[in-house]
């Protein structure tokens, strides 16, 4: 299952793995203080896009639809896959540092990892 938190939300006995999916680093202090487990900024969106959308927050749909191009031109479908997988036995929490809790850089990437687990290749 998947969660998405602030990177400042409280840490929660269910959060599982917490993945930091911000395409910008993380000093170690603020990682240990927020315990972020794992930093996926390579699964982030491109730093133009993301600097864009910290100017434009009103231009999410662009945003979400870019990324999600980016996402699937990108060399990690193959580990956003396996992390669709993972993700139907154990729990993992996104987290971003964006201010709107619905719109962000890891509720784009939550909806792109929905639509790529309900994905099944035709048969034949």
């Amino acid at each position: 299952m998947f969660k998405i938190k602030h990177l400042l939300d409280s840490v929660e006995a269910d959060d599982g793995t917490r993945l930091w999916v911000e395409p910008i680093g993380l000093t170690r202090d603020l990682r240990q203080w927020a315990s972020v487990d794992c930093l996926h900024m390579h699964l982030g969106p491109p730093m133009g896009l993301w600097l864009w959308f910290q100017e434009h927050p009103d231009g999410y749909e662009y945003f979400r639809a870019t990324y999600h191009e980016s996402l699937v031109a990108g060399p990690h479908r193959a580990a956003l896959r396996e992390l669709c997988w993972a993700a139907q036995s154990q729990n993992f929490t996104l987290l971003h540092q964006g201010d709107d809790p619905t719109r962000n850089t890891a509720t784009a990437l939550y909806e792109f990892l929905s639509e790529l687990s309900s994905y099944r290749p035709p048969e034949i």
